[in-house]
């Protein structure tokens, strides 16, 4: 059975068309207000506009001769846990439009139209129509995002992970060894005329066993609601909210389950069955999911 993309909330729910100006009237999932880094904006003003606050971004504003990508104006270093969300305020469509991360070497702007985050070594990038995307290879295991969706993007830049979150339930695509990357940037990219995104959330906190402890503390309390936390751990519940987000991420990253299925990366990027061979060490679905695989050599 295919699973279809889906809208964070109803709003959304009636296909109609919405001018420019009201396509902030949904608030939903918005209700936090943290913002530590805005977009940067680009050098290429004729592909991209940007609201006055950096946080909206719409691609191409008459037609699309290719693909344009925008970068956070805060880079994301080692030692720290960063979260950040979207939300997809127009209709999708085209050859790709993407939420991810990548270093200062990807291009603002290409013109051809392509998968911009994850053609190469330096970036990582979901797509609308689900794959993840990395050094020209993909894996499936996501519904993808659709107007009125939220996406949100977890990098755990202590232990070099990455993960990717829509109407904030995790993918089930787990990506590691980051930390190879000095520094990264948060980074959107679309193909599509008229395609607009909005910054809706973005926090970080400095690793410590101070993070460690409180997804432990929070994840006890959700299973126990009678247990009640002191008001500033609450009120710090709710503005990091992320850091209490499901996460599904493999214990066992060298997949010795019986159960786990190995992909061999083929020079299309396309996976096939095949015998143990050198892993490649960036990208796996964890063995609890229905998408069972390793990305390999």
């Amino acid at each position: 059975m295919d699973i279809k993309a889906r809208p964070y909330c109803q709003c959304w729910v009636k296909k109609e068309p919405v001018q420019w100006k009201e396509l902030s009237k949904c608030s939903c999932g918005e209700e936090v207000d943290v913002f530590e880094w805005k977009w940067d904006k680009p050098e290429s003003r004729s592909q991209v506009v940007m609201s006055e606050d950096g946080k909206q971004v719409t691609f191409h504003p008459y037609y699309s001769s290719g693909t344009a990508a925008v970068r956070g104006e805060t880079p994301m270093v080692h030692n720290n846990h960063y979260y950040w969300e979207v939300k997809m305020l127009s209709e999708t469509y085209g050859t790709d439009i993407m939420v991810g991360v990548g270093s200062g070497k990807v291009p603002e702007s290409q013109y051809t139209f392509t998968s911009l985050l994850g053609q190469d070594s330096e970036s990582y990038g979901l797509s609308y129509l689900g794959p993840v995307r990395h050094d020209a290879a993909e894996v499936h295991g996501s519904a993808g995002f659709c107007r009125g969706s939220i996406i949100g993007v977890r990098l755990d830049m202590w232990a070099g992970t990455l993960e990717f979150f829509i109407n904030r339930q995790p993918q089930g695509v787990y990506i590691y060894n980051l930390r190879r990357h000095e520094e990264l940037y948060p980074m959107i990219c679309s193909t599509a005329a008229q395609s607009t995104m909005r910054l809706i959330y973005a926090a970080s906190w400095r690793a410590s066993l101070l993070v460690d402890a409180a997804k432990v503390l929070a994840s006890s309390v959700a299973v126990r609601p009678h247990l009640r936390l002191p008001p500033g751990l609450w009120n710090t519940f709710k503005s990091h909210f992320w850091l209490t987000l499901p996460s599904e991420v493999a214990d066992d990253k060298d997949g010795e389950s019986s159960t786990s299925k190995e992909i061999r990366i083929t020079p299309t990027g396309q996976g096939q069955s095949g015998p143990r061979s050198r892993r490649r060490n960036w990208l796996m679905l964890p063995r609890t999911t229905p998408f069972m695989r390793q990305i390999l050599l």
